[in-house]
């Protein structure tokens, strides 16, 4: 039988995927919205400074992908990607290598 909308499970945020990594270009990171409550997606350095960010609440709910460094060079390092929305955050651990 076919699932309803109204038995469908809730989506739960998710940072699904970053790749290639470790990465010389640009990074395609793959993650799920459970709302299109406000919701930023970072690149955090070791010492915690955000790198890049983007707001991305405005996509909505649902599983997303999203380029980045295509336009801004990315500096060789390690970095954290993170995910936040309404309290809540996911971490995935990037390496750029020149």
């Amino acid at each position: 039988p076919l699932s309803t909308g109204a038995n469908a499970a809730p989506l739960a945020l998710g940072l699904t995927r970053v790749h290639p990594n470790p990465s010389s270009g640009p990074l395609t990171v793959t993650f799920t919205l459970p709302s299109s409550a406000p919701a930023t997606l970072e690149l955090l350095d070791l010492a915690g400074r955000a790198v890049l960010r983007r707001d991305i609440g405005g996509l909505g709910p649902g599983s997303h992908s999203l380029e980045l460094g295509r336009q801004e060079r990315l500096p060789a390092g390690i970095y954290f990607a993170t995910i936040s929305q309404a309290g809540n955050r996911q971490y995935r651990r990037v390496s750029i290598v020149r």
